[in-house]
């Protein structure tokens, strides 16, 4: 049994039982291998402890024996004579974008009283085009990122003997992808091994086989560079400048497609900047974070302590994204907020993100920008550092470990 087939992921968890019946299409997305189908098939195990078995159907896309049931009409109508009635019909496609003209079987099923649906896709553009049309207003997203700390202090054996501070840092380094972590605990590299596949697969199957690139070697220089730029300011047209100096030739629109095709491979999150005075987004120089931190140092070959402030941001930007409605890039003045956060509640808070700021001159920087906002809406200075939670000027400094594990009260 894998490490993903143990671990509950609660907050996904939680969202399908909730939505259980009601009458919307639950969409599961996520970057490859961060536990989808797993978590699809947890829930249709929660099920049957008070379904009958005939009410709960499960089609893998990715398995070749599920494909040759036929295209998308023939799949239909085989789901459709196995429906029972005097029940509700629980019906699981997974991977269901493998599927050709998938969004009219999926809006069949749909329609149907005794139905209830849950799929899952590898990419953003199973959401996109004629899917969300049908589809709109009659769907939610359940996002799947892999393992939080929390989770993946759950999937290390004997954590518990282990140095918060040790396995933090391999968090940070390594990435939370299940079987990942998985592998880590045999050998790093066939860990490495695995990332290094499932970023081929993700290239190849959610870009190059949907899109029609004609430089792919080109369009890996642009992964590599954004692997290597985490956390740091970039646009297309610093992107293209980079390249024509190192002599290849690549103008912005081609890079602005290429990024296009990461972020909605969920390979990247693209993250906009918001001016915090004018209360408005900016149009330049967004940031990326990616999906998985275990990718950057499996593709890159980097070492530990490389850019460990731009891996610590990372880190944050995934949990305040599984926290938050909305997670931005601050500016206030000519100053940098790492993040603006607004909840689900609609409260805005400001995050500022430090791997140490136990030098002086350190701190006085990492607190200048938070000091510059001059609301009233909670302030955060998070850091690697184990003192006792002191608050300058209003602004509250946390430990990043104890804030990830829930252990910081943030209200």
């Amino acid at each position: 049994m894998i490490l993903n087939d143990m671990i509950e992921r609660k907050q996904q968890m939680k969202a399908l039982r909730d939505l259980r019946d009601r009458h919307v299409v639950k969409v599961v997305i996520g970057v490859r291998r961060s536990g989808k189908s797993t978590l699809l098939q947890m829930f249709a195990d929660d099920l049957r402890h008070d379904v009958p078995e005939k009410y709960i159907q499960f089609l893998n896309f990715e398995d070749p024996d599920v494909l040759e049931i036929g295209d998308w009409k023939q799949i239909y109508d085989y789901v459709n004579q196995r429906l029972s009635s005097g029940g509700m019909n629980y019906i699981f496609l997974d991977e269901v974008q493998n599927v050709e003209s998938f969004e009219r079987l999926v809006d069949g099923l749909y329609i149907k009283k005794n139905v209830d649906l849950y799929i899952t896709g590898s990419n953003g553009y199973l959401l996109s085009g004629e899917l969300a049309t049908l589809l709109t207003g009659r769907y939610i997203e359940i996002e799947m990122l892999p393992f939080s700390f929390t989770e993946y202090l759950e999937a290390k054996p004997n954590s518990q003997n282990m140095p918060k501070d040790e396995l933090f840092r391999n968090f940070i380094f390594n990435g939370g992808l299940p079987q990942a972590v998985e592998f880590g605990e045999i050998s790093q590299k066939q860990a490495d091994d695995f990332l290094n596949s499932v970023i081929t697969t993700v290239v190849e199957k959610d870009i190059f086989k949907r899109r029609r690139l004609y430089n792919k070697p080109v369009f890996h220089k642009v992964t590599d560079f954004l692997l290597d730029s985490v956390g740091s300011y970039v646009s297309p047209g610093s992107i293209s400048k980079y390249f024509k100096n190192e002599g290849i030739v690549i103008d912005h629109k081609t890079v602005t497609k290429y990024l296009g095709h990461l972020s909605s491979a969920f390979l990247f999150y693209k993250v906009p900047r918001y001016n915090i005075k004018g209360k408005n987004l900016l149009r330049t120089l967004d940031k990326y974070y990616v999906t998985d931190p275990g990718f950057r140092k499996a593709r890159l070959g980097l070492e530990v302590n490389a850019d460990r402030g731009h891996l610590l941001e990372n880190a944050v930007y995934l949990e305040l994204r599984r926290r938050n409605r909305h997670v931005y890039v601050g500016k206030v003045r000519e100053k940098e907020v790492d993040f603006v956060t607004v909840d689900y509640a609609g409260y805005t808070s400001y995050y500022q993100v430090a791997y140490s700021v136990l030098d002086e001159k350190t701190l006085a920087r990492e607190l200048s920008p938070l000091e510059m906002i001059k609301d009233s809406n909670a302030k955060y200075l998070l850091s690697t550092d184990w003192d006792i939670d002191p608050v300058y000027n209003g602004i509250r400094k946390l430990n990043v470990i104890n804030w990830l594990l829930g252990e910081a009260n943030t209200r």
